[in-house]
């Protein structure tokens, strides 16, 4: 149904559940207490040997860290 859609219609999806990221989406932004932290495709959010649940984890604990 996204993918139908998406050829007319811009489509914001909010969710923690990673896999849906990698399926349906054709970018992704994530963002931490307010601040955009990436904002790419997600294979270009992809970190050799790191899924994209471990580079969401990386970034958000620094920022949580910061």
């Amino acid at each position: 149904m996204f993918r139908r859609m998406a050829s007319e219609k811009a489509i914001v999806i909010s969710t923690h559940i990673l896999e849906e990221v990698d399926a349906v989406c054709t970018r992704a932004i994530i963002i931490a207490r307010g601040k955009v932290l990436a904002d790419a495709t997600p294979k270009q959010l992809e970190a050799p040997g790191k899924t994209l649940e471990q580079v969401f984890r990386d970034l958000t604990l620094k920022q949580e860290a910061a």
